[in-house]
């Protein structure tokens, strides 16, 4: 078994693409809209959206982009990213203004940066 895709919320196309393409180097796979009938059936939200499809030969991201700020943060969702080089990758966050939090722990730390939106993303450093 293997993770197909995560799904994700962005306020607008411009912030996915910032982050999505700029900071995570995915590429845009195909962009398309659900229609609201289908998001009521499976999400029972009455609204058409948009989404977008990133991508890379390991996994991909679904971000819907429903033309609002989400509102509410959810304490426990995020996705686990393993980078090359954290500090770079952490530096590349630090530039483009995102919120970074690092937290000790025992002789390491654990580090999460938020998107331009509310979707956080715990960062490792790959093991070579």
């Amino acid at each position: 078994m293997r993770l197909h895709h995560a799904a994700l919320v962005s306020s607008s196309e411009a912030h996915a693409d910032k982050f999505y393409e700029d900071i995570l180097k995915l590429r845009k796979i195909k962009t398309y809209v659900l229609k609201s009938d289908l998001a009521l059936k499976i999400f029972e939200i009455d609204a058409e959206c948009s989404l977008i499809l990133y991508g890379n030969e390991n996994f991909a991201i679904e971000v819907f982009v429903p033309g609002r700020v989400p509102s509410k943060k959810e304490p426990f969702t995020h996705l686990c990213l393993e980078v090359n080089d954290r500090e770079e990758f952490l530096g590349t966050c630090r530039s483009a203004g995102l919120e970074i939090n690092i937290v000790p722990r025992g002789d390491s730390r654990l580090c999460f940066v938020r998107d331009f939106d509310v979707n956080l993303f715990e960062i490792k450093q790959a093991i070579s």
